[in-house]
């Protein structure tokens, strides 16, 4: 791959290096998921307070740094997990003002093309970790149930009025992004004389070839335009509590489009039709609406099933070799669930959703790298020349430099949240009468049970079991009095 590459001073090389080192958090030289193995190891045992302790370790050594976003993520859901509702939705409003200072930047900022300066001389890491889509529709999910979690009803709807709008932002600025990330890059390819042949170098590589296939595969369980149907459900249940029908049935419809098929979804939109004296379209006629009311006396079951999708570090040549992220999945620990005499359905699959995203960042992702690449070889080669043509020791000793230097910058940006469910099931019942109700969950590491305990006083409720692996069946009972 033949470059010709814009000289740089050695003095703004290191520079942009001392920024890059002190400005992108630790990820810059060892790979988040590598750094996160331990926490999320404890995480999986279900030691949550050995995981948040170190979860807030990382963030008193991330504050201020490109890496902080990701880790008040994590955070959140950790201390939520831990039914920590309060400072669940302290770390949740941090990062929200994170994201509210990337957003608020121009596009291409001062500030951001540093960032982009010091890529080029190490890695993707140097860049602020600004959050998947996933993330930021996921922010406000949980804010939702952390409100509902301390007894703040108001909060709850608060959060869930904000789900409304947060779908078609997220594409808004998405879309945005990615054309200045576009522009971008166009431009640094021009002014270093990079051809646009690394897709078909990266592609063309064996491993990256399989890896990408299972990312496609993942993909397809997606639902396009970044769209959550998590944060739909929820969003037409406030509708629903809100005695607005209508604007339920818009919700719901729009969950029907996405997930063709599933006999849940099918039910849902089918009795806001009713409800609303809408006309049943014939090809759900013979679907039944459910029986009770679905705004009132009602049990709404979330079954968090699994660990979400991350990204590890692989080594890719072209024709040298460069730290690549691909994605990583892990198996569901439960294939059956029921509540009661209802079958958990799945409501959202995370591992689609991440899966598109990657996906669609692929051809960006190509391109940085590209050039981070081609920078980091080409200067090295040419420094140590320059050298070498005045004092071959001195030469020699730059290109071992110039050696462990890239060695140690060849990290592959495998950031991500990780602390969230492979998928999300959902059951819907009404009330037992006894406000009591049993939850059976049945997979390959063989059963487990649960007695859901429903205060006196308790109208209605989300359950939110948490199911990581095997050995962890934590659930939440988050009760709604007000209905």
């Amino acid at each position: 791959m033949a470059t010709h590459l814009k000289k740089r001073p050695p003095v703004s090389i290191l520079l942009l290096t001392a920024a890059a080192v002190l400005g992108g958090g630790c990820s810059t030289v060892v790979n988040s998921h590598t750094r996160k193995a331990a926490m999320m190891g404890n995480y999986l045992a279900g030691d949550f307070a050995t995981a948040q302790q170190q979860i807030s370790e990382k963030l008193k050594s991330t504050a201020g740094t490109g890496d902080e976003l990701m880790w008040r993520l994590e955070a959140g859901s950790a201390l939520f997990n831990c039914g920590r509702y309060d400072e669940s939705v302290a770390e949740f409003e941090k990062a929200e003002a994170l994201i509210r200072d990337y957003d608020t930047r121009a596009i291409i900022s001062l500030r951001d093309t540093g960032a982009e300066g010091a890529m080029a001389v190490t890695n993707l890491n140097a860049l602020p970790y600004r959050g998947f889509a996933r993330d930021r529709i996921m922010i406000p999910v949980f804010k939702a149930l952390a409100y509902l979690g301390r007894g703040d009803e108001e909060g709850f709807q608060v959060e869930l009025r904000r789900l409304r709008a947060a779908q078609d932002k997220v594409i808004a600025d998405n879309r945005t992004y990615f054309e200045a990330e576009d522009k971008a890059l166009r431009k640094a390819q021009a002014e270093n004389r990079i051809p646009d042949d690394g897709k078909t170098a990266i592609r063309s590589n064996e491993e990256f070839a399989r890896e990408l296939v299972k990312v496609r595969q993942a993909a397809q369980n997606g639902y396009g335009n970044y769209l959550n149907p998590a944060a739909i459900f929820l969003s037409g249940i406030g509708f629903l509590r809100d005695g607005d029908p209508e604007n339920a049935l818009i919700d719901f419809e729009r969950l029907h489009r996405a997930m063709t098929g599933n006999s849940q979804v099918e039910r849902l939109y089918v009795t806001l039709l009713r409800q609303t004296g809408r006309e049943i379209p014939p090809e759900l006629s013979k679907v039944a609406p459910f029986d009770f009311p679905l705004d009132r006396d009602v049990v709404y079951l979330f079954f968090a099933n699994g660990r979400s999708a991350a990204f590890r570090q692989v080594a890719v040549w072209f024709p040298v070799m460069t730290a690549w992220p691909v994605c990583e999945y892990y198996d569901a620990p439960y294939r059956r669930v029921t509540a009661g005499d209802a079958t958990a359905e799945k409501l959202a699959d995370f591992d689609g959703i991440l899966s598109q995203e990657y996906d669609e960042r692929l051809a960006a992702m190509i391109a940085r790298i590209t050039i981070s690449t081609l920078i980091k070889e080409g200067g090295s080669y040419a420094a140590s020349y320059a050298v070498y043509r005045e004092n071959e020791l001195a030469g020699l000793l730059v290109f071992l430099g110039s050696m462990f230097y890239r060695a140690a910058f060849n990290t592959a940006d495998t950031r991500s949240w990780e602390i969230l469910p492979k998928e999300l099931l959902l059951a819907i019942l009404p009330m037992p009468a006894t406000h009591e109700l049993g939850v059976t969950a049945a997979g390959p590491a063989g059963t487990r049970k649960a007695l859901i305990r429903f205060s006196s006083r308790c109208r209605s409720a989300i359950v939110y079991i948490n199911a990581p692996s095997a050995g962890v069946f934590q659930p939440h009972v988050l009760e709604m009095n007000s209905k």
